[in-house]
């Protein structure tokens, strides 16, 4: 292993309160536009109604629920690499172990939006929660999406 001096740390810390590339600010810029434009799409959807995803009667579920569905097992997997690892004392399995928990965290909160996304008028979400009122309206409990 290299030995560093303290002046070889200092200057690597440092260099990271450094101005960044313009490389940088393109692929922050591209992000943004992307974005940007998703945000654009949903709110097509959400005017226009869900039937411009091709969301029709026979298949209504198929777009969104395949997506919920993969990233809730892309989740599941992040979860069980992590578990292996741990149960196996792995000594090498901190930084795969971390990486993939962070991969179950970011899966989860993909995975939640498409409920969102999928309901098509997202100002009537409340509806999805079973909560008593007094005029004894429920929520449909066969689907948690149909409102």
């Amino acid at each position: 292993m290299e030995h560093l001096s303290y002046h070889d740390v200092n200057r690597e810390i440092l260099r990271t309160l450094s101005r960044p590339p313009r490389s940088y600010y393109l692929i922050v810029g591209a992000l943004f536009l992307g974005i940007l434009w998703a945000g654009i799409v949903w709110y097509y959807q959400i005017v226009t109604g869900l039937g411009v995803t091709g969301l029709l009667h026979p298949t209504m579920w198929v777009l969104y629920l395949v997506n919920f569905v993969f990233w809730v097992g892309i989740a599941h997997s992040g979860t069980l690499i992590s578990a292996i690892l741990y149960l196996f004392r792995a000594k090498w399995r901190t930084p795969i172990a971390r990486s993939s928990e962070a991969m179950t965290i970011f899966a989860v909160m993909i995975a939640g939006l498409f409920p969102l996304v999928h309901l098509g008028r997202v100002w009537i979400v409340y509806w999805m929660i079973p909560y008593p009122n007094q005029r004894t309206l429920w929520p449909d409990f066969q689907s948690p999406f149909d409102v």
